[in-house]
């Protein structure tokens, strides 16, 4: 039997435990948690490691006295970082190397890319000394983060210089990356496979994001697939989107572009070459048959033989709906949850995965990451059965205070 070292314990990591063991692979997970309730994928996993993933050094003896077959990161470029570090250690297989990694974790370098393929990016600012010439609101990143952290958009100065100081406090190369804050277009993500050297488009979705009556937090309420703009981004973009990760020496793996449409065009800001956080090889799964999280996993057990040869799938005339669906929520001590299991018993839902316990504590940072508690998947055929369903799901589902507040931000997708 195949071993495969997970790097990270959190809930979402059980997903690749899950899917692991399905394939018949014995599953190993380390992190630096010594109480397992904290890490979720540990308890799920076949064994647990009580070691940092950060701490290669010690991984590699531990991988080498335990005959692991192979390394997967889950969906932090961090882990990504030491994965590839492992996997050279070991000599065992990675589908990305540390340059290709560099240029998905810089937003700006990514946008360098871009460009120089006459791919567009949304506007950026530079900050010389005031923000006389910034055009308010305005976006301000960590230049090398993910995951929203660190992200928020300023109306004034006092905010910007607020936001500013907070970016650069939280990026590792204390850079700062200050964008155009597009409030009028849509979000949309476009998925590749890259097989044999081959980079096939397999998908798109738009993303309803929370209105920003909550502060100035970015937070993504749902993805719907496929993205309704589609068929434009394949005319417009695709061809040249293909050549670029194609030159950038990837010969099996994963890649997510993210951009706005307005207006009828589309401007870029960022990509990762890693598992994304929507999971959307649900999607992928039920709509196309291709499992992408079955593909790396079993690439980095070295069963690439084993893989599926897929072919391009093009989604824009397809009529079924698809929506992931985040819940957030208010800070507070959790005292009871509600409804997880009717969810997921529920026809059409896909899946329905719990980042928190009763017990956990919330503790919101202003102007901070809104604590994401729980994301749905759900596929219909009919726009009706849909909102039919979301409607369940919105009456089943409950997080409440040990005082008995509602600690679910608005659930406002409709």
């Amino acid at each position: 039997m195949k071993k495969l070292l997970i790097l990270g314990g959190n809930a979402t990591e059980t997903v690749i435990v899950e899917k692991a063991k399905e394939l018949g692979v014995y599953t190993i997970v380390t992190d630096n948690h010594e109480d397992w309730s904290c890490s979720p994928a540990k308890e799920a996993a076949d064994e647990g490691w009580n070691i940092s993933w950060s701490d290669v050094e010690e991984l590699a003896y531990r991988c080498k006295e335990c005959n692991v077959d192979g390394v997967l990161a889950g969906f932090s470029e961090f882990r990504v970082e030491n994965m590839i570090r492992l996997c050279q250690i070991l000599g065992l297989p990675c589908y990305i190397n540390i340059n290709q990694l560099n240029i998905t974790r810089n937003k700006r370098k990514f946008k360098d890319l871009c460009l120089s393929y006459d791919i567009p990016c949304v506007r950026e600012f530079f900050y010389g000394g005031d923000a006389g010439h910034i055009s308010f609101p305005v976006i301000i990143k960590p230049v090398d983060r993910a995951g929203s952290i660190g992200i928020n958009v300023a109306h004034n100065m006092m905010e910007f210089e607020e936001y500013y100081d907070k970016a650069k406090s939280l990026s590792v190369s204390g850079d700062v990356i200050l964008e155009e804050f597009i409030d009028d277009g849509v979000k949309i993500d476009v998925y590749y496979l890259i097989q044999d050297g081959n980079v096939l488009f397999i998908g798109s979705n738009d993303t309803v994001m929370y209105d920003n009556r909550y502060g100035n937090e970015i937070m993504q309420n749902a993805w719907t697939f496929p993205s309704k703009y589609e068929t434009d981004y394949l005319n417009k973009i695709d061809g040249k989107a293909k050549k670029m990760i194609h030159d950038l020496g990837f010969i099996d793996g994963y890649a997510t572009m993210s951009a706005f449409y307005k207006d009828g065009n589309f401007y870029f800001f960022e990509a990762g070459f890693r598992l994304s956080g929507e999971m959307s090889f649900n999607y992928y799964n039920v709509h196309t048959g291709i499992d992408y999280l079955k593909s790396m996993i079993l690439y980095s057990v070295g069963d690439k033989k084993e893989i599926p040869t897929f072919v391009e799938v093009k989604s824009c005339d397809e009529k079924r709906n698809f929506t992931i669906l985040n819940f957030f929520g208010r800070s507070g001590k959790i005292g009871r949850i509600e409804g997880v299991e009717e969810c997921m018993s529920l026809e059409h839902v896909i899946s329905f995965v719990s980042y928190v316990k009763e017990g956990d504590v919330i503790n919101n940072i202003p102007g901070g990451v809104i604590k994401k508690i729980a994301m749905c998947t759900v596929c219909t055929d009919e726009e009706e059965e849909m909102k039919m369903v979301l409607d369940k799901i919105k009456t089943a589902y409950n997080v409440l205070s040990v005082d008995g507040r509602d600690l679910i931000f608005e659930y406002s997708f409709q």
